[in-house]
């Protein structure tokens, strides 16, 4: 029996602690909400209580019409979607190499590779390439940035798990004819599908929210993302934070809501996919 209390006083303390911390994160998001939700004037106080007169439709009409909140989802989706799935192809191709190949060169493309987790992106010298490549101020050079970025992040997740995929069904699909981008298009690739998913979230979830090299490497506001759009509403003198924190809100919903229905997907994928290498 004491052994039984000790246990669930020390789970209740745990989840005491855990939602301290939560506090950490809830409390700026109550904030941003509410803020979207007050006048101009109040909005500026920054304080964390209702407002005092409620202008939720109008803050967020004047949001969507003078925000280019439209635009900057048509260029968010431009931009996201294909870096999301060229990361995945390339990433899920590289780890299938380095999983299996066992050699000197393959481990080494592998530290290559994860060595982008600690490395910081060289804007200086970024920058000139993509101005030598004619890709500066273009949709197609910001993709490329941000495929490179995750690289690194999705081949440590992704050859983690292959390497707990017994090599008996490598064997298997060779004996039976199968040359070895067939193999692990019919028999691998099924397989990925947890971590694929916890993979796609996660980049789907940086690029989405990405506002540096979109703002480093596009002068052209028309082709901004919904993470830029705040900057609609910031003058010379003025910051307008209830429009700011409406873009905010509105910018973070789609991730949120990918979020909250994919979450034990999300921690699954990455457990397995660090554990088990």
């Amino acid at each position: 029996m004491k052994w039984k209390t000790k246990k669930r006083l020390t789970s209740y303390i745990t989840e005491g602690m855990l939602w301290i911390c939560s506090l950490f994160v809830l409390i700026p998001f109550a904030l941003v909400v509410l803020t979207s939700f007050k006048s101009t004037a109040e909005a500026g106080l920054f304080e964390l209580k209702l407002p005092s007169e409620w202008f939720a439709a109008e803050n967020y009409k004047v949001v969507w019409e003078h925000g280019n909140i439209l635009t900057g989802f048509i260029n968010s989706v431009i931009i996201t979607v294909p870096a999301v799935a060229i990361t995945l192809c390339v990433t899920a191709l590289l780890s299938f190499y380095i999983a299996r190949a066992k050699t000197k060169f393959a481990f080494g493309v592998y530290l290559y590779t994860v060595l982008g987790l600690a490395a910081p992106i060289c804007l200086v010298t970024t920058f000139q390439l993509l101005k030598v490549l004619h890709l500066l101020n273009s949709r197609l050079g910001v993709i490329l940035v941000l495929i490179g970025l995750q690289i690194p992040f999705a081949t440590f997740i992704y050859v983690g798990f292959m390497k707990s995929i017994p090599k008996d069904l490598d064997e298997a699909a060779l004996i039976d004819g199968c040359t070895p981008f067939q193999m692990f298009i019919r028999i691998i690739l099924p397989l990925l599908k947890p971590v694929t998913v916890t993979n796609m979230l996660m980049i789907f979830m940086f690029v989405w929210n990405n506002a540096d090299v979109t703002l480093y490497f596009l002068n052209k506001t028309e082709m901004w993302t919904m993470p830029l759009m705040i900057y609609n509403f910031v003058g010379y003198y003025d910051m307008q934070w209830n429009y700011i924190f409406g873009c905010v809100v509105l910018t973070s919903l789609p991730v949120f809501i990918l979020y909250l229905f994919q979450q034990k997907n999300i921690v699954s994928g990455m457990v397995s996919g660090s554990v088990k290498g």
